[in-house]
Order: C-alpha cells, then sequence, then structure tokens
C-alpha cells in the first residue's frame, strides 16, 4: 500500500460551515466550523466563511497532504457561482476542486457509493436519490416556492388554518384557538404582521408547537401526517424517476421531522410501504463532510 490519501470536505449549510480533512478510510483528522455558507442568501459573506474553512484546513497538520477539495454548498446552483467557485478555490490553493450542492454531498456520505434515496426534513424539505452516476433532485425548491412536508410547510399551513378561521368569523379548532393564544394572533392584521416579520426559522418552529398537541389534537396530527404523506410522495416521484430497483430500496431519513417526528415519520413509512415492501428507512448519523470522498472518487471514474 502507498500513502494515505486525504481530501479536504466542505459542508456550507444556511447555519454554519463545517471543514475536515479526512483520509482513504474517512477518518477525521481535522475539523473546523466557520459561520453560514449559502451562497443563494449572502454570496460574498458565505465565500468568506467557506474560503476561512479551506485555509484552516490546509493550514492544518494534514493540509500538504491533501490531494482535493470537494465542497458541498447551499445554493451554489445560483447563476455561474459553480464554475466561479471552482475556479477561485483552484487559484487559490491550488488544488483540483469538485463543487457540489450541500444535498448532493449529504446523499454521498449516508449512501457510500450505493445507490438509493435521501429524504431530508427539516426547517425546509429535499429529497435527493442515486442510482449509478445518475442523480436526481426533488423537492429543495425552498419556502416560497415549495418545501413541502417541512417544519416550513407546516407553520404556514397552520397559519392559513387559522387565518381562514378567522375570516369565517369564529375560530372553532382548538389547534387554531391555541394559535392565536400561544403566539397572539387575534385578527388577519396580527397574522400579516406575524408572518411578514418572522424569520424562516421562527415560523418553521411552529411545527414544535404542533407536535406536542398532536397526541390529544386530531387537528395538528392531520397536519403532521399530511406533511408525512407529501414526504413519501416526493420520495415516490424520485423512484420512479431514477427506475430504482423496487425489491431493495433504502431510504436514508434526516432532519427533524422525519427522525424524531413519529407522526410524520410513521405516517412517511406507511405511505411508502403501499408503493413498496422492499422500502426500507433507515436512520444513518455520519458528518456531511464524510460524502467527500465517495464524492471524489465517482467523478474521477465519470
Amino acid at each position: 500500500m502507498g500513502e494515505k490519501m486525504y481530501v479536504i470536505g466542505l459542508d456550507a449549510g444556511g447555519t454554519k460551515t463545517h471543514g475536515a480533512v479526512m483520509d482513504q478510510d474517512q477518518n477525521i483528522h481535522f475539523s473546523v466550523e466557520t459561520g453560514p455558507g449559502n451562497v443563494a442568501v449572502d454570496s460574498e459573506k458565505a465565500k468568506e466563511q467557506i474560503m476561512a474553512a479551506i485555509q484552516a484546513c490546509i493550514k492544518s497538520k494534514y493540509g500538504s497532504l491533501c490531494k482535493a477539495i470537494v465542497l458541498g454548498i447551499a445554493g451554489i446552483e445560483k447563476g455561474h457561482l459553480k464554475s466561479e467557485f471552482k475556479t477561485l478555490v483552484e487559484q487559490q490553493f491550488q488544488l483540483p476542486a469538485l463543487i457540489l450542492n450541500d444535498a448532493e454531498l449529504a446523499l454521498y456520505a449516508v449512501l457510500e457509493g450505493e445507490n438509493g434515496i435521501l429524504a431530508i426534513a427539516g426547517t425546509g424539505s429535499v429529497l435527493i436519490g442515486k442510482k449509478d452516476s445518475t442523480i436526481k433532485m426533488v423537492g429543495g425548491w425552498g419556502h416560497l416556492l415549495g418545501d413541502e412536508g417541512s417544519a416550513y410547510h407546516i407553520g404556514i399551513q397552520a397559519l392559513k388554518q387559522l387565518a381562514s378561521e378567522i375570516e369565517q368569523g369564529n375560530i372553532q379548532t382548538k389547534l387554531a384557538k391555541a394559535l392565536a393564544t400561544q403566539y397572539q394572533l387575534p385578527d388577519a392584521s396580527a397574522i400579516k404582521e406575524f408572518v411578514y416579520s418572522s424569520t424562516k426559522k421562527e415560523i418553521a418552529d411552529i411545527a414544535l408547537f404542533v407536535y406536542r398537541r398532536a397526541q390529544d389534537d386530531t387537528d395538528a396530527k392531520k397536519l403532521l401526517e399530511q406533511a408525512g404523506e407529501e414526504l413519501a410522495q416526493q420520495a415516490i416521484r424520485l423512484v420512479k424517476q431514477l427506475e430504482l430497483e423496487t425489491s431493495a430500496i433504502p431510504i436514508i431519513v434526516k432532519g427533524s421531522l422525519l427522525e424524531k417526528n413519529e407522526f410524520v415519520r410513521h405516517h412517511f413509512a406507511e405511505k411508502l410501504k403501499q408503493c413498496s415492501t422492499g422500502i426500507s428507512i433507515v436512520c444513518k448519523n455520519r458528518p456531511t463532510v464524510t460524502g467527500a470522498l465517495h464524492a471524489w472518487k465517482n467523478s474521477n471514474h465519470d
């Protein structure tokens, strides 16, 4: 055996950027965290955080041994950012770079080169699948265009229900009454002000409020089951698009709604079982950066 191969992996998401140096066996030898790295939100600030994380990896004890840099960056599909980042990173660090979006990198981390699907449902939602060298994505449109099955979407659905009842002149359901009380939303103008002044996370947090009520509130439970169903429909669409062998499909779940919310997860699993008994739902907690090695190997085989 020759000397070990080291790569730098980078997972740049909406809240933080995680950089790591790892060897060919996926052992992490150095790790660093910097600020938000979503280039669609603020490309200049994200660029600073990403470059700082790579710089820290290069300066580490193993930096000089690294043969490549693999970056999974949220929002990288915007405009010409992918080619711009590739040029920037390669010129600055004199190493070949592979640029993916963060969901693709996460897919490589959990599937470890095998075929299957990764379903992510937290504040937002996206499903991404791989069959051999083909990768397809369903969802991931962001909170304004979609993100069905996400915590944000559940929050908005709950607020819409309250708005509808206010419009009809009577807040009737237990969920709407509780929401109006908890968030001090007695009328239409209060709802509008809340929605337009809140962050994405603040609206997504309503999903937790809905979850806490779901045991004794049929409307709350229904919203969560609906989210599970929407995610399952997206997964089934992806299975068909990729023409995956339905006798054995691993679907790896990530994000609070699929990992911790039993109402969403159970309904998601039930709907998928109706589609195929060969679908297995798996929780895998591998750091996204570990997908760098498989992504690099896969790109070199193309």
